[in-house]
């Protein structure tokens, strides 16, 4: 049934839903906004140890969901996983810190001492299962040294929290998040990431109610497995699952029906009468036991169905007719990287910016978002922010490219970092991030290797490589870094 609404009223309602969405992250976001994607089921199953994620992906979220007993009992309902409701989980090392994990300070001074990190992260994850023999002592140095001294008390304080999970007909979980911020040495970073790969490797192999969850991105997860023992490599690769906001149909292309499904579900869950309103036009909506409004399998997974009801919003045609392109497909098309992929927030960020461009570019058009606006809302540079908070490094490689055309060759790359010193700007960057006191964000794997720190560009999505060796960046960063290409959006001078 097509909305019948006034524009008003939608677009009111898409300014203050997307609105109360975007001022929240992963650790904030609340419950009546959880949404619970088909694709990212396979994350939560006990078997899967790694959970790679790209940047704003949902790792953050989901460690989160696992963590809080609301938020996983609404994950056991939806995805029909009653384990998860026996399942208790505690963080070994996350987005927030708190005093069950080690500080930065700790991190780098242990790291210092030449410490094994699987003895590490296993003194760490004995300590939040409450272990008394290490939660006596008062600091990390004293529990590693402890653990190191006694290496039989791993295997038998294992066997007793088994022993009391089976009695108690629970799953213990330990997670682990955030290891982008583990230290500001790439080397390093992958080096303690390795030690709970190595723990989650012992804890799949010796126990049945004890496991261990790394949400880990793609880059990092390859770079850790280097300090795992090549038998628990496959064995690692095997229980991995992707985190993704895409899958491809029988056609082979990506469908994003999961992104506009959480933007429909963002808009029935908003506490205002417009919400109401709009639950009343599409009457499939249910509530569930903890208040939140769900949209029927059509408006979440039926892209047929949610293109009706973007058309509402956009109208269906990009111009005049279909050779001019479809609204619905307007931003998976724009907002992609060279990887393909698409983060909520940048999706979410770039309606709202054109649904503001819309009221002051065409305060009279009869929908709340209009095609041109719809089109340039790439340059919200939401996709930018979000990789440099995740990777600073990337931002300094970026700058000195501004003005340039693509496709470039490598070498005028090479040449424009050099020009700009770029090698000692991130040596700068490195060493003030050792010197905080508070985490910092890795930087890339070898700053001296240029090429070495292409290729990284390029395993992020950032710049892609075309048949004639040169290389291409997508719009969603080279608009917002002022670079041009023949027919494609304007370059602008806006800063990430």
């Amino acid at each position: 049934m097509p909305l019948t609404r006034p524009a008003i009223d939608l677009r009111t309602l898409m300014r203050d839903a997307l609105s109360s969405a975007l001022v929240t992250d992963a650790l904030t976001l609340p419950t009546s906004l959880m949404y619970t994607p088909g694709v990212h089921r396979p994350a939560l199953y006990m078997q899967s140890t790694v959970v790679r994620g790209r940047p704003g992906e949902g790792k953050t979220f989901w460690a989160r969901a696992l963590m809080d007993p609301q938020l996983r009992a609404i994950a056991a309902r939806e995805y029909r996983m009653p384990r998860l409701e026996r399942t208790e989980a505690v963080t070994a090392f996350g987005a927030r810190p708190d005093a069950d994990q080690p500080t930065a300070g700790e991190l780098r001074a242990l790291t210092g001492w030449s410490m094994s990190p699987t003895v590490l992260w296993s003194a760490v994850a004995l300590t939040a299962l409450g272990v008394p023999d290490l939660t006596a002592f008062a600091t990390w140095t004293e529990r590693v040294d402890w653990l190191t001294r006694n290496p039989g008390a791993v295997d038998r304080s294992l066997a007793e929290l088994e022993t009391a999970a089976r009695g108690e007909d629970t799953v213990r979980l330990v997670l682990f998040d955030a290891l982008d911020q583990l230290h500001p040495d790439r080397v390093l970073a992958e080096h303690l990431a390795s030690g709970m790969l190595n723990l989650a490797v012992t804890l799949s192999r010796r126990t049945t109610r004890l496991h261990a969850k790394v949400f880990i991105r793609p880059d990092m997860f390859d770079g850790a497995l280097t300090g795992v023992p090549r038998p628990d490599r496959s064995f690692l690769t095997g229980r991995a699952a992707d985190l993704s906001w895409g899958r491809y149909d029988w056609r082979s292309r990506i469908g994003r029906t999961e992104l506009y499904g959480l933007f429909i579900h963002l808009l029935g869950n908003h506490d205002s009468a417009e919400a109401a309103a709009f639950r009343a036009a599409w009457p499939t909506w249910e509530e569930d036991q903890d208040g939140r409004f769900l949209a029927s399998f059509g408006l979440n997974d039926d892209p047929n169905i949610q293109e009706e009801f973007f058309s509402t919003l956009a109208g269906r045609f990009m111009g005049t007719n279909a050779r001019t392109g479809y609204t619905y497909n307007c931003l998976p098309n724009r907002l992609q990287d060279a990887l393909g992929t698409i983060t909520p927030r940048p999706f979410l960020t770039a309606l709202a910016t054109a649904l503001e461009d819309t009221g002051h570019n065409h305060p009279g058009h009869d929908r709340p978002l209009h095609p041109d606006d719809l089109r340039n809302s790439v340059r919200c540079g939401a996709r930018a922010d979000e990789l440099h908070r995740a990777s600073p490094w990337v931002r300094l490689a970026l700058e000195p490219l501004a003005g340039q055309q693509v496709p470039i060759w490598e070498e005028d790359v090479f040449a424009l970092w050099q020009r700009n010193s770029l090698l000692d700007r991130l040596q700068e960057s490195l060493l003030k991030s050792g010197t905080d006191t508070g985490r910092a964000r890795i930087g890339p794997r070898n700053p001296a290797d240029l090429p070495q720190m292409l290729e990284q560009l390029v395993d992020a999505g950032v710049m892609s490589r075309r048949t004639s060796g040169q290389l291409d960046m997508p719009d969603v960063y080279r608009v917002v870094y002022g670079l041009g290409r023949r027919g494609g959006v304007n370059r602008t001078a806006t800063t990430a």
